[in-house]
């Protein structure tokens, strides 16, 4: 961890379960979401909920490789996008210099270390992102993400968030596996089983207890895939 920061800070970069630090990996990133993902439908979608528009200045905190970034920039004012991962960060620098966009802003960043330095923020989106936190840090990074936003500022936070009763969890991780590998083929499946086993993705009353600490009201919940959570919220003061 860089001098900046104190020795307890959970290091980001560390990469626990899919390893996004991998060059050839993150060369093969979008073969495989392109499968069963739809990027330009997410961003519109991302968009309405959040009603932005040509005025509106956005985050992408854990952006990837730019799926959701690139077409926001088509939406919004300026988009902001952040991965702590310097691969991910290089193939979106790479996709803003070919598409030629004067919007993007490619930052190498993670929630606890992100600095803005840019036009105040409208709205911040985390898609799939949060879970590579475990819970103490992840209620940290929702504390900034609020202190980034401006008052009233709009946050769509999307992630493997389980619903299920605890007791059934082995019969619910092994169905949730097996509708990954249906829906996104064996590597996502395979990849899913990691996620489990080294990642950190919490319960669903967690979640909004962490959202509502963080200072954000909980406008809507809805599903957008198995055992996954979209939260549209608001910084309310």
């Amino acid at each position: 961890m860089s001098a900046n920061y104190p020795d307890w800070l959970y290091d980001e970069i560390r990469q626990t379960g899919v390893d996004y630090t991998d060059a050839d990996l993150v060369a093969d990133y979008d073969r495989q979401h392109e499968r069963f993902r739809d990027y330009r439908r997410e961003a519109l979608k991302i968009a309405s909920s959040l009603g932005l528009s040509k005025k509106s200045v956005v985050l992408d905190i854990g952006c990837g490789t730019g799926g959701l970034a690139l077409h926001l920039a088509k939406i919004c004012k300026r988009v902001y996008a952040a991965d702590i991962s310097s691969a991910m960060v290089k193939t979106l620098a790479d996709k803003i210099e070919s598409h030629k966009l004067d919007n993007v802003s490619a930052v190498q960043s993670g929630f606890l270390t992100y600095q803005h330095t840019g036009e105040a923020l409208d709205a911040v989106v985390a898609n799939v992102t949060l879970h590579h936190l475990p819970d103490f840090w992840k209620q940290i990074a929702l504390c900034r993400l609020y202190d980034l936003c401006k008052p009233g500022g709009r946050m769509f936070l999307a992630d493997v968030v389980f619903t299920f009763d605890p007791g059934s969890y082995r019969d619910k991780i092994d169905s949730w596996i097996d509708d990954m590998l249906k829906l996104a083929g064996p590597q996502i499946g395979k990849e899913s089983v990691l996620h489990v086993r080294d990642e950190f993705s919490t319960w669903d009353w967690v979640m909004n207890g962490m959202l509502e600490r963080a200072g954000f009201r909980v406008d809507g919940v809805f599903e957008i895939g198995p055992q996954m959570l979209a939260y549209i919220c608001t910084k309310t003061t």
